[in-house]
């Protein structure tokens, strides 16, 4: 009798099936994210969610399992503006303002990417905010933000001083002025009351960081 041959075992992959699964939670934090907006956290249910991305209540509960976990995945995907978990810090916009090769050409890329990262996200941590004064779990989420809002902080101000022709600049200052426009509540306030389009915000931000650190576009150099 021939002796049996062990075949090594093929890894099964469902290429489809993870690609749905990648659609449907795409779906259901783009429909957190809205539904939390429009009803704020009390208002918010993981029903109404469901119903808004147009999937069961259950198969929301099993990718997110608890209303708080679904809030900060909704922060997270409004933040990337999309669903990598990948850190901003890693992604080509860091390293493009890393390696731009002057205080300006950085700043530039800087106020186009606050207007892209408020835009989808101001209004989304104003919901954090008034929920984390009345519960504690949400507390727990603004907290984080703003723990990641100061590395940001920090993190702009070493690359902006790490330029040439900035040697008159002090951290102090820097950093002061990237608290100013890395909060939330001052896109809304140009936005939503002084009516600010999205271009016209990007433009007041570079102007603004222009002006606070002395700083002239190349075409006003010469």
């Amino acid at each position: 009798m021939a002796a049996k041959i062990d075949r090594p075992r093929r890894q099964y992959r469902a290429p489809l099936r993870e690609h749905a699964a990648l659609r449907t939670r795409r779906l259901v934090t783009k429909a957190a994210k809205e539904t939390f907006e429009k009803q704020g956290w009390s208002g918010a249910t993981m029903a109404t969610i469901a119903e808004r991305a147009g999937v069961s209540q259950s198969t929301v509960e099993a990718l997110f399992r608890t209303k708080p976990a679904l809030l900060q995945a909704a922060v997270d995907y409004a933040i990337r503006g999309d669903i990598d978990p990948l850190p901003i810090r890693g992604r080509k916009i860091s390293t493009d303002m890393e390696a731009a090769p002057d205080a300006v050409s950085m700043l530039e890329l800087h106020a186009g990417h606050l207007r892209a990262v408020q835009g989808r996200s101001a209004r989304l941590a104003f919901v954090v905010e008034q929920a984390a004064k009345s519960d504690r779990r949400v507390a727990v989420l603004w907290r984080r933000m703003n723990v990641n809002r100061r590395d940001g902080v920090e993190w702009a101000a070493r690359t902006l001083l790490a330029k040439p022709a900035v040697k008159h600049l002090r951290a102090a200052d820097v950093e002061k002025t990237f608290w100013v426009a890395l909060d939330s509540g001052n896109y809304r306030l140009l936005t939503d009351y002084v009516g600010l389009s999205a271009d016209e915000y990007e433009r007041w931000i570079l102007e603004y960081y222009l002006r606070m650190f002395a700083l002239k576009r190349r075409a006003e150099r010469g």
